[in-house]
């Protein structure tokens, strides 16, 4: 589990995921980026299916590579795949955090992911796939987060992003519509 430590009291994480570029977009939209920078994030965390590597290096060009957290999904090229984790385990401020992309249809994607994964050691459960915001709290007081995707209306009427702020005692999970 890798630790993110920070003598702040907390962190502002940007979190984005299935931007699906260039199939759906030519670029990470500007107006997240910007609202990032002007948010000043600590870190950004992409869910998966960035789709070719240069969406990631998009991020990594604006933010830095040492501040950019990502994971592979299931439309990304072989590219990402070897570049990029398929999850990836964190701990900030004691909080366990899962990151992973997810998989299958929308429907139950919750109850999907505690069948097929060991969520055990994890508080915060952060997915992409499904294109769609979640912010749930289910059994044993486990976080389901998911900011949506910016740029597809597969299988929502929304496009979104979210901010993850973090501290010791709090998370607040802030999607923002486009």
């Amino acid at each position: 589990m890798e630790s993110l430590e920070t003598d702040k009291q907390e962190l502002l994480i940007g979190v984005i995921s299935d931007t699906h570029v260039p199939s759906r977009t030519s670029e990470i939209p500007k107006s997240i980026i910007d609202d990032f920078k002007r948010n000043n994030v600590d870190y950004v965390f992409h869910l998966g299916d960035f789709t070719t590597l240069e969406a990631y290096n998009q991020l990594v060009d604006e933010f830095g590579e040492n501040k950019v957290y990502a994971i592979q999904g299931n439309m990304d090229s072989n590219e990402i795949r070897t570049k990029l984790p398929e999850q990836r385990s964190l701990e900030i401020f004691g909080h366990k955090i899962l990151m992973t992309h997810g998989m299958g249809g929308p429907n139950m994607i919750i109850r999907r992911l505690n069948k097929k994964m060991n969520l055990e050691p994890y508080d915060i459960v952060l997915f992409g796939h499904v294109h769609r915001p979640y912010n749930e709290t289910w059994k044993h007081g486990r976080l389901y987060l998911n900011p949506g995707t910016p740029t597809d209306k597969k299988f929502t009427d929304i496009n979104s992003y979210a901010f993850l702020k973090i501290s010791r005692d709090k998370v607040d999970f802030d999607v923002k519509e486009i």
